[in-house]
Formats: C-alpha cells, structure tokens, sequence
C-alpha cells in the first residue's frame, strides 16, 4: 500500500524589530519570513533559502566593534603614509636645493620619475605601477650609485637619494590607498576621515604641498579602485574581503521576490545569489558584492 504525498510545511517564524548581530541563519528554510526593521549586521544567511521574505527597512553590514577596529587600523596605515611622504619629500627637497649640480640633477629626475609614476598608478594600480616603473629604477640607481662611488668618480649620493625618494614615494602611495580602502570599505565619512588625517599629518610633520597632493592622490585613486575599474586588483581585493569576512552575507542564497524597500543596505555579500527577481524598492546597496563586483546605488 503507497502511502500518501507528504506535504512540506514552512513555519513563518516573525524575526522582525529584532537585534540578530551575528546571527547565523545558514542553509535554513526561511521563506516568507519577516525579518522587517531587524538589524542583521555581521548575519550570515549563506545558503538560506530567503524566497518572499520581507526585509523592509533592515539594518546590515559590519557590526560596530568591528568598525572601530578597522577605523583605527586604517588611521595608523593612514599616518603611516602621511610620514612617508614627509620623508620622500623631504629627501626630494635636500637633492634640488644642493649645492652640488649632479644632486640637483637627480632632484629634478625624481621629480619627473615621481610624476610619471603617479600617472601610470592612476592608470594601471599602485601595485603594478610599482612593481615595472619603481622598483626596477630603484635597483639601477643603486648598482649606479655603487659603481660611481667604487670607481672614485663621485660618492653616488645623488643617484642614491633618488632611489630612496622613489622608494619612499612607493610605499607611501600603497599604504595610503590601502588605508583609504579599508575606510572607503567602512562608510564615506570614514574615508574622508582618513584621507584628510593622512594629510594633515603630513603637512604638521614638516611636509609640503607636495605631500598633500600625493595624499589627495591616494584618495582618488581608492575611489576608482573601489568602483572597479581594471588594474587595481590589490585594493579591489581589500575591499571584497572586508564585506565578505565582516559584512552581512546572502551568499549562495535563494532571493526571488525578497523584498528591501526602505533599507540601506551597506556591506552585502551577494555572491554566487540570483538577485535578478529581488524587489529592492527604494533601497540603497552600498559597499555590497554583485558578480565579484563592488556595487554602490547613487543616491536617490
């Protein structure tokens, strides 16, 4: 004797106004549920199955302990960078003002090298541009600096004061932008934060304008970085794994007809999810990954 189909029953359990920080949901069937004015920062919902549930005016992204931490990880790298760009410039000063004609020669040389450097990481990512243009004119400075002071011709030091300004000039742009990401990965507030930190700091320690428009560099450079664009691979990294590791994650979960209206969604793991049926409303996605994609909604 066949026994009768078993229907499947889903209990629509009310998660709404409801503190769930943290909160695992993983791989659970929760569809149709209300999780409306809930705030579901650091959640995971990985695998979930999230069919028609209401998310109307919820909370998501990094919970506030983490924020801090990493708001003061990324003043420190921040002001890291401010101090390397204080001694780049620095150094780049001492070789124009010389009295020696070669140092000044190899003043100007940085300046131009410094300039060429910034365009190409605009254009290709820190990293890369430091990696070809940098690192292996730092290498032939000081091959040329050794040979010249071995042969008695000179002592080297402007050849040499070169390489150190670029390196200096490198690290600082890396640093900046990596702190600048971390920020930018955070909230805007904490990026402008960081950004003018760096700056102000620089200039406090002995900088010039010279430092502070490296430091506006690195700000721009995070921006376009976070937004995308090809060849910054590094800080694009950064920021995917700042909301994957600490934001809210929907990652591998099933969406259709979930609903966000009201919602200022920041910091969402999206990946691997179908989202082409989720009804977003008036909501804003901030910071949130899309397709291995940093997506952030203009504001409406």
């Amino acid at each position: 004797m066949k026994g009768k189909p078993v229907k499947m029953l889903v209990i629509l359990k009310d998660y709404s106004n409801r503190n769930l920080q943290k909160v695992s949901f993983a791989n659970e069937d929760l569809r149709y549920c209300n999780f409306s004015n809930s705030d579901l920062r650091g959640a995971d919902l990985t695998g979930a199955n999230l069919n028609g549930v209401d998310f109307t005016g919820v909370k998501t992204g990094i919970i506030p302990i983490n924020v801090v931490w990493m708001f003061i990880l990324a003043m420190i790298i921040s002001l890291f960078s401010g101090y390397m760009a204080m001694l780049g410039g620095t150094v780049v000063q001492a070789l124009i003002l010389s009295k020696h004609e070669h140092e000044r020669m190899a003043g100007t040389l940085s300046v131009m090298i410094i300039a060429l450097f910034i365009v190409y990481a605009w254009q290709k990512g820190g990293s890369t541009a430091f990696k070809t243009l940098i690192v292996p004119i730092i290498v032939f400075a000081v091959m040329v600096a050794v040979i010249i002071y071995l042969s008695g011709v000179g002592s080297g030091k402007g050849i040499f004061y070169l390489g150190i300004s670029l390196l200096l000039t490198g690290i600082m742009l890396i640093t900046g932008t990596i702190a600048r990401t971390i920020a930018g990965s955070i909230s805007n507030i904490y990026f402008l934060i960081v950004a003018f930190s760096g700056e102000l700091f620089s200039k406090s320690i002995g900088g010039g304008i010279g430092t502070i428009i490296l430091a506006i560099l690195c700000a721009l450079i995070s921006k376009r970085a976070v937004g995308g664009a090809a060849g910054f691979d590094l800080l694009k990294n950064i920021a995917l794994f700042v909301t994957r590791k600490y934001g809210t994650s929907f990652r591998n979960a099933k969406m259709a007809n979930a609903r966000f209206s009201g919602s200022k969604l920041r910091n969402i793991d999206f990946s691997y999810t179908d989202v082409s049926l989720v009804n977003w409303g008036n909501a804003r996605r901030i910071n949130c990954i899309i397709e291995e994609t940093i997506v952030t909604d203009k504001k409406k």
